[in-house]
């Protein structure tokens, strides 16, 4: 799958590219701001976003992930401490990863959003298939 990482703390986004890499997707970024966010998807939009919530330039995730719902319809999960702003955007995400999280839970939480991509209703999916710190919101735009 194509993920865009956006992450403004450099170790963790390099974790994230690392790891999603090892498990065999293609990564766009990391990315630390909206701007680079948004043009690194320009010549080939991703399947997927993981996005914090707080990033650098003072933009929030939120509105990257309104920006890629918007102009390509990408889904996003938000890998954040800040659960109460990503809840506000459950119209446009697939969930939230709460910080901090294991690198198991990254990945099983992109398992469960290809599921729900896939046509799984989320409320379907087995509660022993969600891995612990990720919440998957109901409702997915």
């Amino acid at each position: 799958m194509r993920i865009l990482v956006v992450e403004d703390e450099a170790l963790i986004a390099l974790l994230l590219v690392e790891i999603l890499a090892a498990d065999g997707h293609e990564v766009l970024g990391p990315a630390a701001t909206m701007e680079q966010a948004l043009a690194l998807c320009e010549d080939a939009p991703p399947q997927l976003a993981l996005l914090d919530i707080g990033l650098r330039d003072g933009n929030s995730g939120v509105e990257v992930a309104r920006a890629l719902h918007g102009r390509w319809g990408v889904p996003s999960i938000f890998a954040s401490s800040q659960v109460c702003e990503a809840r506000q955007a459950s119209d446009i995400a697939l969930g939230c990863i709460r910080k901090p999280y294991a690198v198991e839970t990254v990945l099983r939480s992109i398992e469960a959003a290809r599921a729900v991509m896939d046509g799984a209703e989320p409320r379907t999916l087995a509660p022993s298939s969600l891995p612990r710190g990720f919440e998957i919101y109901a409702a997915t735009g």
